[in-house]
């Protein structure tokens, strides 16, 4: 199954995993932890420098060019474009 396919179901709620009655601090927390992880897989892979890798590094940043200020969004579509492609 792609990474598409499994999170269609998935709702447009940025953080559904918790209930509805979760104080609203507590969910922002939330988010704001998933972004910073996200940002940190995203620094990790755009600070490389193996030349083979360029091609997944420009990938990466325009995920992040068409997603600023969400890097989590940004880093599911590449893992999603990744899965789609494998070998490449």
């Amino acid at each position: 199954m792609s990474a598409k396919r499994m999170f269609q179901s998935v709702p447009s709620d940025p953080d559904p995993w918790m209930s509805s009655d979760t104080p609203p601090e507590i969910r922002q927390l939330a988010l704001e932890s998933l972004r910073w992880q996200a940002q940190e897989i995203i620094d990790e892979v755009l600070c490389r420098e193996e030349p083979a890798e360029e091609l997944v590094r420009a990938r990466l940043r325009r995920c992040v060019a068409r997603n600023p200020g969400r890097p989590e969004q940004a880093l599911l579509e590449q893992l999603t474009f990744n899965r789609e492609r494998p070998g490449i």
